[in-house]
């Protein structure tokens, strides 16, 4: 805002010339013009008020602003230069505003499905200050839902429902310029899957200085997709970087297919986490297909699939995710797992079952999980001691609910466990294990349900990274050293303990077991930790035949230099008890630090401990 005047700023693609707007054409020039799409959240805030809170329709007036409000558009080149690097404005006009419903449907059906949960809820907009007034909620991987208040409730849902109206439309501007004549078609990306790359073409933060920042590139993937099983989708979710003015860029696929347009994130309440949305394209020609009059050339038409008999090959990493399991527990927990077998053994995490093991603490508490040596072995007929369990199996592009008992828990550094289910579903898609040390830098794939519950009928996100670290520990029989702990960039969110880490192949070569936060409770999802399968072998070889349980016993044996890589610490060497270490002297300090903190909060300041923290 300056001297009185707000300025907002949004990022658009300009359309190709067979763009037709059909009944509308009657508003344009009979000039040439170039048509601008973006989001109308950036318009919204100017509408007159007789229009502001109406669906507009094509045989309605076209909408109007407030007087005084005035749409520029910044582009690259000029009129006699299409190619040159000149950041030029030039004058725009509103043409239309333009509901996408399906895409709406969609939010609106998320939003709502978590709409009995405070802490998990979600709602539209971005996380750049704290929604809480500064209070840091402990972040768990695995996810609880938690009553809320019925006024507070009906009240957020309302604004949820506005918040997920705006964000769902999109505008339609005039240019009077001749210089985009030439420009070329657009082709549409076929069926968009999980892990497919995008890139995104913006001005994040564009009105601060347009020069530094229009026309910015962010690469990511696609993480999921809404509706889960259905060919024409909603809404996708990406794992992209997208800051505030990306609102509106369009985003392509590896073969500079159209796949969406961005619009404001999905972000969780408390915790401010945001996932990243796109409009598809497809949604967009089906909404403007209203917008063309008969005998017209329409948009469906001109921006075609043009990938003709180019066969869609399938997506191993795709594949590989029917393997990924939701887990519940009854009270509302849920994390998941990785189907090992066609007789439905599932593997987990046993912080799960049995948190106490790993000191989960109150809100805000330092946390370090250590392995109790009183943990009780459990076999299935210690099922009684614990909740109902229930397993989501997704296969054949649907899902099926299963009871499911505890087989195994570990008692040894390794915090795993492993489940039945107690009826079996033919058709299973038990998951590849690659049991080789991955290297650093390998292009890796984290699946499981982090941040969508049981309650948003979602399959498994997808998260796209590179191996950043394979911390290696000695063998308990003291011959040789094995993969203990691998480290990776891909986001890990709560709910995603117990998923798999994937290479480009569908392999799994890891088990998702935590991540990292500081001691104030904020969650670092970029640094994460998980179980290599090398050290999981023996759980594989259970999984064969499941007659043999004392193959699992190795695991629980004491192993004191893999309890220290996940510990943070490194191992007790000869002459220990005689000259601390500095791995010694940092745990001694993280512990006072927790004493500290149990007795006087106070006194550890802004104290910034970089912790694991269980999914």
């Amino acid at each position: 805002m300056c001297s009185g005047k707000s300025t907002l700023s949004s990022s658009g693609i300009i359309l190709p010339g067979s763009f037709d707007v059909g009944s509308l054409a009657k508003e344009i020039s009979s000039e040439p013009v170039a048509l601008v799409m973006t989001v109308a959240s950036i318009i919204e805030p100017f509408l007159s008020s007789k229009y502001r809170d109406h669906t507009f329709q094509i045989d309605q007036v076209k909408p109007e602003l407030i007087p005084g409000s005035q749409i520029d558009i910044a582009v690259e080149g000029n009129a006699s230069m299409p190619n040159g690097e000149t950041l030029h404005w030039l004058p725009a006009e509103l043409i239309a505003l333009l509901d996408i419903p399906a895409s709406y449907v969609a939010l609106q059906s998320l939003i709502g499905a978590s709409a009995g949960s405070l802490d998990h809820g979600w709602e539209v907009g971005w996380s750049l200050a704290s929604h809480n007034e500064g209070q840091q909620s402990y972040f768990d991987t695995t996810q609880k839902e938690a009553p809320r208040s019925t006024v507070k409730s009906e009240l957020g849902s309302i604004e949820s429902s506005l918040n997920a109206k705006l964000a769902t439309q999109i505008a339609i501007l005039k240019l009077s310029s001749r210089s985009f004549k030439d420009l070329p078609d657009l082709s549409t990306s076929p069926h968009n899957k999980r892990g497919d790359l995008l890139l995104a073409m913006g001005a994040p933060f564009g009105i601060l200085s347009p020069a530094h920042f229009c026309n910015s590139i962010s690469v990511g993937y696609v993480s999921n997709c809404y509706p889960p099983s259905s060919s024409k989708e909603s809404l996708l979710m990406a794992d992209i970087r997208c800051l505030p003015g990306m609102e509106g860029s369009p985003v392509f696929g590896e073969e500079s297919q159209i796949v969406g347009m961005l619009t404001r994130p999905l972000r969780q309440r408390v915790s401010g986490a945001e996932v990243q949305l796109v409009i598809p394209w497809e949604a967009i020609i089906e909404a403007c297909a209203a917008f063309v009059s008969p005998n017209t050339s329409t948009l469906k038409d001109s921006l075609k699939h043009d990938y003709g008999s180019r066969s869609v090959h399938p997506n191993p990493v795709e594949q590989a995710m029917s393997s990924i399991c939701l887990i519940t527990i009854n009270d509302g927990v849920w994390a998941s797992g990785v189907l090992l077998n066609n007789h439905g053994l599932i593997l987990t995490n046993a912080h799960l079952l049995e948190p106490w093991r790993f000191k989960k603490t109150a809100a805000n508490e330092n946390i370090l999980f250590t392995p109790s040596s009183e943990t009780e072995a459990l076999t299935s007929q210690s099922k009684i001691n614990h909740q109902r369990i229930r397993v989501r199996v997704d296969y054949l592009h649907r899902w099926i609910w299963c009871d499911a008992f505890v087989v195994y828990v570990s008692k040894g550094p390794l915090d795993i466990a492993v489940l039945q289910l107690e009826s079996v579903p033919d058709k299973l898609k038990p998951i590849v294990m690659d049991f080789t040390c991955p290297s650093p830098g390998l292009k890796v794939y984290v699946s499981g349900h982090g941040l969508f519950g049981p309650r948003c009928d979602f399959l498994p996100s997808t998260c796209v990274g590179v191996v950043a670290k394979v911390v290696k520990a000695q063998r308990s029989s003291g011959q040789g050293d094995v993969p203990a702990m691998i480290e990776t960039t891909a986001a890990v969110h709560p709910g995603g303990s117990g998923g798999a880490v994937l290479n480009s192949g569908g392999h799994m070569i890891g088990l998702v077991t935590s991540n990292a936060r500081h001691g104030g409770g904020t969650v670092i999802p970029y640094l994460n930790f998980s179980i290599p399968c090398a050290a999981l072998e023996p759980v594989f070889n259970f999984s064969k035949d499941m007659k043999n349980l004392s193959i699992l016993e190795e695991l629980d044996r004491t192993n004191e230099h893999m309890s220290s890589v996940w510990a943070l610490m490194p191992p007790r060497s000869h002459g220990d008890h005689i000259k601390e270490t500095k791995g010694s002297r940092f745990t001694k300090f993280i512990a006072d630090n927790q004493l500290l903190k149990k007795t006087s909060p106070a006194a550890l300041g802004s104290s910034k401990l970089l912790l694991p923290s269980k999914l």
